[in-house]
């Protein structure tokens, strides 16, 4: 069983409002018993504040088990098994206020499918084009480590890589392809006949904002409703547009399967796999709408 500390990944100014706040009840707590003067409640208030910003990132470790991982974070433990765990994702982005570049880390978790969700395990700052600094702490090389050694793919693992060999670790295992689940692969009939017709469909999307702080099922539903909106829609377009109504398909079947994390082989139409996911969302939607006493 490994234990590896997250607080070199938890940066200490992003817990100080949770400071403040204390600080603030402190503070007018002492000043209004009368316990202190007005000058002393304030100083306490800063000290709480600074202590608690200070310390926070201090309760957060993941600890590797055979069962699976379990995270800690603010002292709350949550376990994840390993059948639940798809691997690690690498979300990078650059902070427009300050203009630094940083990544975040996050369990890639099996359900729902996607790249970028699950548990935040922290950030660290990179270079302008997204690379190692030279000097990451030893707990992310231990982590990147930890899925090496289950077999457990990283997201962006050359800079996993340069992380592991600065500080001496193995590099990371080759990633086997994710493709496209085989199977009988329904025809649009099969896989669309519960679906809402055509053009209610598409006032349904064109209402629904997805943006990338959507919850992670909402975001998801988004892109497959819409691969396969696309996909109904070149299955019945007439002969002068088949082309360009297939191209669209292919194009939304192809932010679906990034967005999964699969990869269609070559030659192979990506639209199976929207057939395939979305004849499986909707029987799945059925079923909790019987549990729920609907139709």
């Amino acid at each position: 069983m490994r234990t590896i500390r997250l607080s070199a990944m938890h940066q200490w100014g992003s817990n100080i409002g949770i400071g403040c706040a204390l600080a603030l009840v402190s503070a007018v707590a002492l000043g209004g018993s009368g316990a202190t003067g007005p000058g002393t409640a304030t100083l306490i208030g800063v000290l709480i504040a600074v202590g608690v910003a200070a310390g926070v990132p201090h309760t957060f470790w993941l600890r590797e088990e055979e069962s699976g991982l379990t995270l800690v974070r603010m002292l709350v433990p949550r376990h994840y098994a390993w059948s639940e765990i798809r691997g690690l994702a690498l979300e990078f982005h650059e902070e427009i206020e300050t203009s630094g570049h940083e990544v975040i880390l996050r369990l890639r978790l099996t359900d729902p499918p996607g790249l970028f969700w699950g548990p935040v395990l922290g950030r660290v700052d990179v270079t302008e084009d997204d690379r190692s600094r030279g000097f990451e702490p030893v707990a992310l090389a231990e982590l990147f480590a930890v899925f090496g050694r289950r077999g457990l793919p990283v997201e962006q693992p050359e800079f996993a890589n340069a992380v592991l060999g600065l500080h001496g670790l193995p590099r990371l295992p080759p990633e086997p392809l994710r493709g496209v689940p085989v199977g009988p692969v329904p025809t649009a009939e099969e896989a669309y006949a519960d679906a809402p017709g055509v053009e209610e469909e598409e006032r349904r999307l064109a209402a629904w904002r997805t943006t990338e702080k959507s919850p992670p099922r909402k975001r998801r539903e988004y892109l497959l409703r819409g691969a396969a909106l696309s996909d109904r829609t070149a299955a019945l377009a007439h002969e002068e547009t088949v082309l360009a109504k297939a191209g669209q398909a292919r194009f939304a079947a192809g932010r679906l399967t990034e967005h999964d994390g699969v990869t269609a082989a070559d030659g192979e139409d990506a639209r199976r796999y929207v057939r395939q996911q979305y004849l499986a969302w909707s029987r799945a939607a059925t079923d909790r709408r019987r549990r729920r006493g609907g139709r």
